[in-house]
């Protein structure tokens, strides 16, 4: 059995004022299905990096273990499915059983690798990591372009395989084949194993234990303080007061006592430091949201289905979207989703078949797939109003970013904290409508909570596209499923 063993591994970035890493000491087990899990921001893509030996560190990282990143994309996308296989090593016929496991059929096989969809190529780069023998895949992040069938797909997958680190955050897609978690904590890294679920318990037992201590521990200090407060009153008046050597030194006893009072709350004190360094506060987000009131006709479509080249991008839908709902899209990776909600934009224009009123309103927070893109280049994050970015700040910071980070520049943001940045952009425009293009890729298990609550509590108009179950079942009041036509 073959281990990685990581000791007293340190890392800090060179714009950051603390360590993504402080004497981090594991060991892994190389047939472990581990999946990695953590806020944003806390090293889960550094520590792969370090893994691979692609960032100078302090410590050692000993195994001999051969590691293997996800995604790494084809030098040459013009490749078929075949040759983006076999360019690793292996022979087709070993390409070909991890293909059909993976869900990608035979008539894949000679493809140029960029026609496929995201999700498809997706499978395929995932597949090539376990085409070389004695591999261990690290792998970063894989649903980002996986609709919901796909997920189940390579969640079952990868139950089938063993030895390999996977980051994500989405927790049905890791309950399905992870057998043990390593969580990435604000002061400390944990491994639990088992699944996420046994993981989540093991922390609220944890989390409520600490608390309980924590409590325990503040009231005992408090007596102590006024025990020692009172002695120390005492021991004073009784020396003003004292007439002879042994009222002097009764007055040095009571001293004495005051100090040892003084000696446990310190100790006391000591212990409670960093008890809740572990816990994160989910706070909820404060917004300038409104509830909605009214009940406006916002769109209707009748046996519609959009047309490219003549043909349904889908099977005719049948909808009527009220201002003061919650709509949810979903369906397979390339049915026309997201062109479906830029065509109620009237960001394209496109020929469609069947009936179709829209009166969406002016107003609308908008945050589409291409969320990276206008963060990293917008001039509103590096000049726009002051009062405007602290207000976005501030969102920022209750969805898990940290003030040090919230100073950076855009460019040098992690994916997660650039869609923490978008959505707050939306969440702080004035808007009458939200339209959210798959705002769960890339965010924490924690912000996507946060999320849910927003939504819960403030129940704005909505309309949301995507692949997380949990997520679309706890925000919409109506769901919608694209399909692709028969």
């Amino acid at each position: 059995m073959g281990t990685i063993q990581v000791k007293n591994l340190s890392y800090q970035y060179l714009d950051s004022d603390q360590p993504i890493f402080h004497n981090l000491s594991v060991d892994i087990d190389d047939h472990w299905r581990l999946g990695l899990i953590g806020r944003n921001g806390r090293g889960k893509t550094t520590f792969l990096k370090l893994l691979l030996g692609n960032l100078d560190n302090q410590g050692a990282i000993k195994t001999n273990i051969k590691f293997s990143y996800f995604p790494a994309f084809p030098s040459d996308p013009s490749q078929s499915v075949m040759d983006v296989m076999t360019s690793t090593g292996g022979e087709e016929w070993q390409a070909r059983i991890e293909l059909e496991h993976i869900g990608i059929g035979e008539s894949y096989d000679q493809r140029p690798f960029e026609s496929l969809s995201g999700g498809e190529q997706t499978r395929v780069l995932l597949a090539r990591r376990f085409m070389t023998r004695g591999a261990f895949p690290l792998i970063d992040e894989p649903t980002n372009h996986l609709d919901i069938s796909g997920r189940k797909l390579v969640g079952q997958y990868l139950r089938s395989k063993s030895g390999f680190i996977c980051v994500s955050h989405d927790e049905s897609f890791l309950n399905s084949f992870v057998d043990h978690v390593m969580s990435l904590n604000r002061s400390s890294v944990d491994i639990v194993s088992g699944s996420i679920n046994d993981w989540k318990s093991n922390k609220e037992i944890r989390d409520h234990s600490a608390v309980e201590k924590n409590i325990r521990l503040r009231k005992s200090i408090k007596q102590l303080d006024q025990r020692a407060n009172q002695q120390q009153r005492w021991a004073e008046q009784k020396e003003r007061e004292s007439k002879d050597a042994s009222s002097r030194k009764s007055a040095k006893k009571m001293m004495k006592r005051v100090k040892a009072f003084k000696r446990r709350a310190s100790g006391k004190s000591q212990e409670r430091k960093g008890l809740l360094n572990d816990i994160d506060q989910v706070d909820n987000l404060t917004t300038n949201i409104q509830s909605n009131t009214g009940s406006n006709l916002f769109f209707s479509l009748r046996s519609f289905s959009i047309l490219r080249n003549g043909s349904k991008l889908f099977s005719p839908i049948n909808v009527d979207f009220h201002e003061n709902n919650r709509l949810a899209l979903y369906g397979p990776n390339g049915v026309g989703k997201t062109t479906l909600i830029q065509f109620l934009q009237q960001k394209v224009d496109l020929n469609y078949d069947g009936y179709q009123l829209i009166t969406l309103p002016k107003d609308i927070g908008y945050l589409s797939q291409n969320f990276e893109s206008f963060v990293r280049n917008s001039p509103f994050f590096t000049d726009g109003p002051l009062a405007e970015r602290t207000n976005v700040w501030n969102i920022m910071h209750q969805l898990g970013v940290s003030r040090s980070r919230l100073l950076a520049s855009p460019q040098e943001w992690s994916m997660g904290e650039t869609k923490k940045a978008a959505l707050a952009y939306t969440l702080t425009q004035p808007h009458t409508l939200l339209i959210w293009d798959e705002p769960t890729n890339y965010l924490d298990i924690s912000a996507r909570e946060q999320l849910i609550n927003l939504v819960k509590e403030s129940q704005p108009s909505l309309i949301l596209i995507d692949h997380d179950e949990h997520f679309i079942r706890e925000t919409s009041t109506q769901q919608v499923e694209l399909r692709k036509p028969d």
